[in-house]
């Protein structure tokens, strides 16, 4: 069971922390906070009998409960890191890539910034569940929308960043002459 979590972990935390920044315009900082807390509460499931074989699409789930632990009301953030008995060694055996903005390309940059211009909170959630790979169903269920809410909504962002990206190549093209 560790080292299916640890795999579990290492490939998904980058994408989780990425998946937060999106879907709430979360800060890198914020957004570990949030990714880091999930994974300890499906650390805490792993250890359930049972509870971890019954979270049937564990890579929307873990997206779905960092975005309820960045969404928490103000005031109820933790100050220090969280312990959990048993974790300590655990996370220092993963050897996963850091999410860090500065050394994403240019580009990548842009289209950040342009969904986190996107001003509807379902829509980013749906994109950043979209640019996961999720299909509709499981964006659905985890958002708790219809699919065509989830189309409308995909669809509402899309046209947003599309007028977004546009406006931002013309300031670019104009600003480099």
């Amino acid at each position: 069971m560790r080292d299916r979590f640890l795999d579990f972990y290492a490939e998904q935390y980058p994408q989780v922390v990425r998946f937060v920044m999106i879907a709430r315009r979360a800060t890198l900082e914020t957004a570990e906070d949030a990714a880091q807390e999930a994974f300890i509460e499906a650390w805490h499931t792993a250890h359930k009998p049972g509870a971890w074989e019954r979270v049937g699409n564990r890579e929307a789930w873990i997206r779905t409960i960092a975005l309820r632990r960045h969404a928490r009301p103000g005031g109820s953030r933790r100050r220090e890191p969280p312990t959990v008995s048993g974790l300590e060694g655990l996370l220092a055996d993963c050897s996963c890539p850091q999410s860090d903005p500065a050394d994403l390309a240019t580009g990548t940059m842009r289209v950040l910034e342009a969904l986190h211009a996107i001003p509807d909170d379902l829509a980013r959630a749906v994109m950043a569940f979209t640019l996961d790979g999720h299909p509709d169903s499981v964006i659905a269920a985890h958002l708790d929308l219809d699919t065509q809410k989830v189309r409308n909504l995909r669809t509402k962002a899309r046209t947003l960043l599309r007028g977004h990206l546009a406006s931002s190549r013309a300031q670019e093209g104009g600003t480099a002459r």
